[in-house]
């Protein structure tokens, strides 16, 4: 049984922006912040409408009206705000082939905010999103602490 969990034990949920997270975490107050916590509100909107959650429509055009009112509230730049307008037409809509391009458009505005990490994460969420399987997803591994 070494290996295997036992019957009743949960697996651990993996959260998918967990780069990013962190990224936004380090980030000094202000506007590069400010952007990557859109990035990050935009993809796990974007990732709602994928497999294995499919939220339906209700939930996901609620979620959308929140975050177009609190996107009208921060400073982020021009660009992320036009990419966010083209993903709230795709999720008005549940349209995937309208959410890939525009989640790519997002990537590409937020470049200069980015780490390598956090792109190959959004990225995979605009393949999914466009059809496509994703690369090999970012493996987040733990070492455990052996005491000496």
């Amino acid at each position: 049984m070494i290996g295997q969990l036992p019957r009743f034990a949960l697996s651990t949920p993996i959260f998918r922006f967990r780069s990013l997270a962190a990224l936004a975490g380090r980030a000094p107050l202000g506007g590069d912040r400010e952007t990557l916590i859109a990035c990050l509100q935009l993809g796990r909107l974007c990732a709602g409408v994928l497999p294995p959650y499919e939220l339906p429509w209700e939930v996901t055009f609620e979620r959308t009206e929140n975050t177009r009112q609190w996107l009208s509230s921060i400073a982020v730049p021009s660009g992320i705000r036009s990419a966010a307008l083209g993903i709230f037409d795709g999720l008005a809509g549940h349209e995937r082939t309208l959410l890939a391009p525009a989640f790519e458009d997002l990537v590409k505005a937020a470049a200069a905010q980015l780490d390598e990490a956090s792109r190959v994460e959004l990225n995979a969420v605009v393949q999914e999103l466009a059809g496509t399987p994703p690369a090999a997803r970012p493996h987040h591994s733990v070492t455990p602490f052996l005491p000496s």
